[in-house]
């Protein structure tokens, strides 16, 4: 049996004798019980509580020595918390495993383990007990004060861990569940060991390594050096032990562990943590003679106080409403009046004699409430002043915009730290928690970007940036046909005029002969490669790339940034202004309206180098431009949430030649680059899926068309996968559809480099799949005749193997495309445990398409660790979800 799988009753324990499991303390001896009590009777004393289960015996542990039901026993487990009795006792244990011929273990924590104790359990009578010492448990069961949990539990409750004087003293860290799996395994495993087993890493760790790689995990987590003036723990390790654990992954262990903030209450004592528990009587006091001295005297500064308190709550909470629908001028008011309030409050506070007579806690919990009040509306004052100053340098009303926009910046990041401090101490109030949970995503954005921002807007040189108008209704990989495009000069933070031009304009002027990729030469007959064709890469930082070569070689501009916009980003500004005045056009342009009137400017009377299409995109922007800089009462809040959620959804995205300024937008998600940045755990799974879609049909047909998906992954007994992926085409347009017809689609499938392709169906009729013929050469020429079959084309990019071939759904028709492959060597299912990481990398454009996962696990295993919106169907884990951004699923699974 190897040394890390889990329990398993042999042939061999068919005696059907109990077990006896000694633990006062009840929390390796409880968990031990709970991990056996299937399959085995036992006998447990403790004197922690213990879940009723037919198979356990509780034994109370009230007495300093224990009464032990004198019985015959397979197996004794004694755990040994520093009670001498159980040393008293342990010859008695002994001569009670050799009555049974059953096994004896003693098992202890590094922080019980001394010198003296191994000198007493040298003795020869003792030769016959199996040791075993484990390190500093943490996760799931673990509930042991010491170093790591402390860490972890800073890392929850305050964000930011606190690591004594140098940091470098020694932790022997171990999941609690392993300690389990080594008590099991030497207990009912066939493998022989060494009579003392050390379970927990061979190498220590230091303090500062713990707490770096749970900021690795959570890189919001700070790290500070105190002084202490306790020093670091010197922990005796036994001679002659074997190590069972010789190499231990501590960062694949600690993924295991939930960081989600406050999701626990730390069960650590900690120094920042009070636990105020108010008096019920304490404003319940009889009033003595001179009642009405009294109210005057006391009560009624008391109601001022708390009326001045509730009054700035308000306030805040006003003042925040009006920010969020566009009315900063009344937000600050509000603000500002909410500041004196609780500024006159905690004045009114120190003079309050009855209150800090009666209850002086409550008194300073009242104080600590007014005093975070004062903050959040000081932070909210900050931000609104920021805002204030950002609008009037895009307004041109600043005089000195470089140096106003760096104090902007700097009173953002100021802003944002101490908003961050509060949350991390559990300070803030229940309403601005809300609104930071509301703006999590794009208050992201900005942590993450906000260095960029001097460089990207102009401050450190001028800047051109090129902006691609994308209609997604006729969708390609990069996001949908490049039909205008736009220059954008940026000054001094100041935007200067969108010029938008007809892509025709541009490519017209291309001199030389560039050759198109094959899907768009084979498929679109595109004999030449342009502007408006040059997002087909699959990674949205390769197709920019591509776009501005492109346009400096058809123009001679070079930009220094490429922003991609599509339909859908255009139509989300739209809703949230209401309406638009295109005045030009004598239009009203409105989010239901909006594609309809675009495209119908944009083909009428159209022909390659006409200035219908610019035209009217060039009014409607520019409208949409004065209406976001001029309007003052739309709906921030809106706009905040249609830009994130059209960054998340890749409807805007970004991409830069700067490299440093590349690496901060990619790593945000903000570029839809393919570069996979996930880690490789142990024996764990990395799945990738997606599929492009190139519409080469010269129409819009995806405005009527709608995309479903469900796939299917089963594990093998090897470890390997068997995957198949059916993706539905609804084509809802007919012969009279304004700009529909058939969907003529050459679609690729991103998957693992080690996915082997077994088959494609069309409406479960088996394709015969043959090489594509990609040469141009060879498929241009009059005299080709295809091959029989379908052509696939089988390429790689970014470590992944890429499947791509064409096919047509017809108007008013439905067709599904089952496309079958396996991965050989996906896990080894002889580990006690394996992680599968699923990666759906949504297409830029696309519109939320339904996902169905169906996850089918191996025999032995149960998942230990799931995406909470999956359902267990006992061996098959089932995910519904609309498919909108990219989206990871990562499930643990552990033998039974």
């Amino acid at each position: 049996m190897e040394p890390n799988r889990p329990h398993l009753i042999t042939s061999e324990e068919t005696e059907k004798l109990p077990i006896l499991i000694v633990d006062k303390k009840g929390m390796i001896g409880t968990a031990l019980a709970k991990k056996l009590c299937d399959q085995l009777l036992v006998v447990l004393v403790t004197a922690a509580p213990v879940d009723a289960h037919e198979n356990v015996i509780h034994i109370p542990h009230h007495k300093r020595v224990p009464t032990i039901p004198d019985n015959l026993y397979s197996h004794i487990f004694i755990i040994y918390n520093g009670e001498a009795e159980l040393l008293d006792m342990l010859s008695g244990f002994v001569d009670k495993a050799r009555e049974s011929k059953g096994k004896l273990f003693l098992i202890m924590s590094l922080l019980t383990s001394n010198i003296k104790i191994f000198s007493f359990l040298h003795h020869q009578a003792f030769q016959s007990v199996q040791i075993i010492v484990y390190g500093e448990t943490f996760g799931p069961g673990s509930t042991e004060p010491n170093e790591t949990n402390f860490f972890i539990q800073q890392a929850r409750n305050y964000g930011r861990i606190e690591i004594p004087n140098t940091g470098l003293g020694k932790l022997y860290p171990i999941l609690f569940n392993e300690v389990l799996a080594v008590t099991v395994a030497l207990a009912y495993g066939s493998v022989q060991h060494k009579r003392i087993v050390l379970a927990f890493p061979h190498h220590a760790f230091t303090q500062i390594s713990v707490a770096r790689l749970l900021q690795k995990l959570d890189p919001m987590v700070r790290t500070d050096f105190k002084k202490s003036k306790n020093h670091s723990r010197e922990y005796y390790v036994p001679q002659g032990g074997e190590y069972f654990y010789p190499d231990y992954n501590l960062e694949s262990r600690l993924r295991q562990v939930d960081l989600t903030r406050n999701h626990t209450k730390s069960t650590i004592p900690q120094n920042k943590l009070k636990l105020f528990i108010p008096d019920p009587d304490a404003r319940k006091k009889r009033l003595a003679i001179g009642a009405t001295l009294l109210f005057s005297l006391f009560i009624a500064p008391i109601i001022v106080t708390f009326f001045l308190a509730i009054v700035g709550a308000g306030l805040l909470s006003l003042s925040i409403s009006q920010a969020e629908a566009g009315k900063l001028d009344n937000a600050r008011q509000s603000a500002t009046l909410a500041q004196s309030a609780f500024s006159a409050t905690g004045e009114l506070l120190s003079s309050l004699v009855l209150i800090a007579t009666i209850s002086p806690q409550g008194q300073m919990q009242v104080r600590e409430r007014v005093q975070i009040g004062k903050e959040v509306v000081a932070a909210e004052l900050e931000i609104l002043r920021a805002v204030q100053v950002l609008q009037n340098i895009s307004a041109k009303k600043s005089l000195d915009p470089k140096n106003d926009f760096y104090r902007a910046l700097a009173t953002l990041k100021n802003t944002l730290i101490t908003v961050q401090k509060m949350e991390a101490e559990d300070r803030l109030p229940q309403v601005v928690m809300q609104k930071l949970d509301q703006y999590n995503g794009i208050l992201q954005i900005v942590e993450g970007t906000i260095d960029t921002w001097p460089a990207l807007f102009g401050f450190e040189g001028n800047k051109t940036y090129l902006v691609l108008f994308q209609n997604n209704m006729e969708l390609r990989p990069g996001g949908g046909f490049i039909g205008s495009y736009g220059i954008l000069p940026v000054r001094n933070g100041q935007m200067e005029k969108l010029q938008v031009y007809d892509v025709y304009d541009a490519d017209g002027q291309l001199k030389q002969k560039i050759e198109p990729p094959y899907g768009l030469r084979r498929y679109l007959g595109a004999s030449n490669w342009y502007l408006r064709d040059s997002n087909y890469e699959l990674d949205y930082t390769r197709n920019a790339v591509q776009a501005a070569q492109f346009l400096k070689l058809e123009t001679g501009q070079s930009v220094d940034g490429v922003i991609a916009i599509d339909t859908t980003f255009l139509k989300n500004l739209i809703t949230v202004l209401g309406k638009v005045e295109v005045k030009d056009y004598n239009e009203t342009v409105t989010a239901e309206n909006f594609y309809q009137l675009t495209q119908t400017y944009a083909e009428k009377d159209f022909f390659p180098g006409s200035t219908q299409k610019k035209d009217f995109l060039k009014s409607l922007t520019s409208a949409m431009t004065s209406e976001l800089l001029e309007k003052k009462n739309f709906s921030y809040e809106k706009l905040l949430q249609g830009t994130e959620s059209s960054i998340r959804q890749k409807h805007l995205l970004f991409s830069f030649p700067d490299e440093g300024i590349q690496n901060v937008f990619a790593v945000n998600g903000l570029s839809s680059s393919l570069k996979d940045g996930r880690t490789t755990g142990k024996n764990t799974f990395l799945d990738f899926f997606s599929v492009m879609d190139a519409n080469v049909g010269t129409n819009k047909a995806n405005y009527y068309l709608k995309r479903s998906m469900i796939q299917q992954v089963a594990f093998d007994g090897a470890g390997g996968l068997q995957v198949t992926t059916d993706v539905s085409y609804v084509n809802s347009s007919t012969k009279d559809s304004q700009f529909g017809g058939d969907y003529k689609n050459y679609a690729r499938f991103v998957l693992p480099a080690d996915a082997v392709l077994q088959g494609i169906a069309f409406d479960n009729v088996q394709q015969t799949v043959v090489p594509a013929v990609t040469d141009a050469a060879i498929y241009t020429d009059p005299s080709f005749i295809p091959p029989t079959g379908l052509e696939v084309e089988q390429t790689e990019s970014f470590d992944k193997k890429v499947v791509g071939f064409f096919f047509i759904v017809p108007a008013g028709m439905t067709k599904t495309v089952k496309l079958t492959y396996t991965i050989a060597n996906g896990v080894n299912l002889r580990e006690s445990a394996f992680t599968y990481n699923l990666r759906l990398f949504k297409q830029p454009g696309a519109v939320e398409d339904p996902y169905t996962l169906f996850l089918s696990y191996p025999n032995g295993f149960k998942p230990v660790r799931t995406d909470k919106r999956g359902t267990d169907l006992g061996g098959k884990l089932v995910y519904d979800l609309k498919f909108s951004e990219d989206t990871d699923f990562v499930i643990s699974f552990s033998k039974k």
